[in-house]
């Protein structure tokens, strides 16, 4: 079913995306997971731009979809799924997510601080987030 909402809905890419990552009740195709991930925080992106640019001043309805593609991305590449692990594309995204308000990725983001995962160990850093 999410398949073929896929095209046109975030949510939906975001939804394919993970079921084509773990294989949840379909082939699992982590490469393509990354493909509908990466549509998702794109379409996304689109959204909140055009509501920020028409006087919105805090985005409009698709900013959770944005945050939740953001983190979904970090994770594969933390763990190596559909792409080559990259710590620091991982704490990027991963800071990219807290930055938009996720708690998540907040979370996480002060993990890698304190291991020094996807950059250097920075413990004051760490106790801010």
């Amino acid at each position: 079913m999410f398949g073929r909402l896929a095209e046109s809905n975030a949510m939906a890419q975001i939804m394919y995306g993970l079921a084509l990552r773990h294989g949840w009740g379909i082939p699992s195709d982590p490469p393509l997971a990354i493909t509908y991930l990466s549509r998702a925080a794109s379409n996304s992106a689109a959204v909140e731009s055009a509501a920020l640019s028409s006087g919105m001043k805090r985005g409009g309805a698709a900013k959770g979809e944005l945050v939740l593609a953001i983190y979904e991305l970090a994770n594969s590449f933390r763990h190596g799924w559909g792409v080559d692990k990259d710590p620091v594309a991982a704490r990027s995204y991963y800071e990219t997510a807290a930055n938009l308000g996720d708690t998540d990725a907040m979370n996480e983001v002060a993990r890698c601080y304190e291991e020094g995962f996807g950059g250097k160990k920075d413990r004051d850093l760490e106790g801010q987030i």
